[in-house]
């Protein structure tokens, strides 16, 4: 849609708030010839608009014109594919929420009945003009081309929903992890902005990961970087259990799944009736964060999701304590463990923004 120079030129005006021709010339070194055509584009289009004239200067002389960036020129769509629901946003360009949706989902789904009810989800908002694409998080693993490789929730393997969205809604499509996509959103928006390497824990009904590295979504060679769950904290233990229905060590130690199957009544009573009890559960969660921060080196670990973003301050206590007690210091240096700031609909925010980065180039 835009070239090399014309996404430049939008991600200036877009952080500057108000800028001039002669502005962007300077910043970017570009001829104020190419800077006009490249603008005179992105006026046609509506990514940007004229909205006065700057202050004359004491020398006097004319007043250049100012641009600023048009966040409703285009919408968006981002939707999270939970296991027991499924959220989707329209956002504009900024990734501001501008209408939300809600499906709560049916038992026993399968890959036809979910299509359905994504379907279901997005209508409302595919009803809006300019749409520049969808983002869609999925709680499984997706290799390079987006085909998805497995949804253990669902039982599905091998789907091309990126195909099949592309033909129904007709609009580019991009599919991606779910927690890829939260890290993704609090990196441009949330807690995670102005880090360097970000790791996002998302506790559910399972558990799952994102890591952004330097704007990034870190993937890994096939697209399975993240499956924090499958970790193993105590091999005496877990090499004598098989965990059920694609769930891995860690999330049969501790999940929203694993905590139902153990207690039999709500997360939120667990925490508040049990906390004794859950404290191994914590602990192996606290090593497996260990473990991950003497490998990947983040400067700040982001706890999300259902169980995480509600339980934080149960669960961070004994994290931090089992975290201090086995990284070497040289290695924990100015690690920050902090709750998410994206409470609601992270994963279909980090969508759009998906969506805006890929399309446009925006950040």
């Amino acid at each position: 849609m835009l070239g090399e120079v014309e996404r430049r030129i939008l991600q200036t005006i877009k952080d500057r708030g108000q800028i001039s021709r002669v502005e962007i010339s300077k910043i970017l070194n570009i001829s104020k010839p190419v800077v006009s055509q490249a603008v005179s584009r992105l006026i046609e289009l509506g990514f940007v608009k004229e909205t006065g004239k700057k202050e004359s200067s004491s020398r006097g002389g004319r007043r250049p014109v100012l641009l600023s960036f048009v966040p409703e020129s285009r919408y968006v769509v981002g939707v999270d594919v939970g296991g027991t629901k499924i959220d989707a946003v329209l956002t504009d360009l900024n990734g501001s929420i501008l209408k939300k949706e809600h499906v709560v989902l049916p038992s026993d789904l399968d890959k036809e009945k979910l299509f359905e009810e994504i379907k279901r989800v997005m209508k409302p908002l595919l009803k809006y003009d300019k749409i520049l694409g969808i983002g869609i998080g999925i709680p499984g693993t997706v290799d390079e081309s987006q085909l998805i490789k497995r949804i253990p929730a669902f039982n599905i393997t091998n789907w091309n929903l990126k195909k099949e969205l592309e033909s129904f809604a007709g609009y580019p499509v991009f599919i991606e992890n779910n927690a890829n996509l939260d890290a993704f959103a609090e990196t441009r928006v949330g807690a995670g902005k102005g880090y360097r390497c970000v790791f996002l824990i998302s506790i559910g009904w399972g558990i799952g990961s994102g890591i952004v590295y330097e704007g990034r979504i870190f993937r890994g060679a096939r697209g399975k970087a993240g499956e924090f769950g499958h970790m193993i904290t105590d091999w005496t233990v877990d090499k004598t259990v098989v965990p059920e229905k694609g769930f891995g060590h860690l999330e049969e130690w501790f999940s929203g799944y694993s905590l139902k199957k153990k207690f039999r009544k709500p997360i939120e009573t667990v925490f508040e009736q049990n906390p004794e009890e859950l404290r191994e559960s914590l602990e192996h969660l606290g090593v497996a964060i260990a473990n991950t921060t003497v490998i990947l080196d983040p400067d700040v670990v982001i706890i999300k999701g259902g169980i995480g973003f509600h339980q934080f301050d149960r669960i961070a206590p004994i994290v931090k304590s089992i975290v201090e007690r086995t990284v070497p210091k040289d290695i924990l240096e100015d690690i920050v463990i902090k709750r998410g700031e994206i409470e609601e609909y992270g994963v279909a925010i980090g969508g759009a923004l998906y969506v805006i980065e890929n399309v446009l180039g925006l950040k």
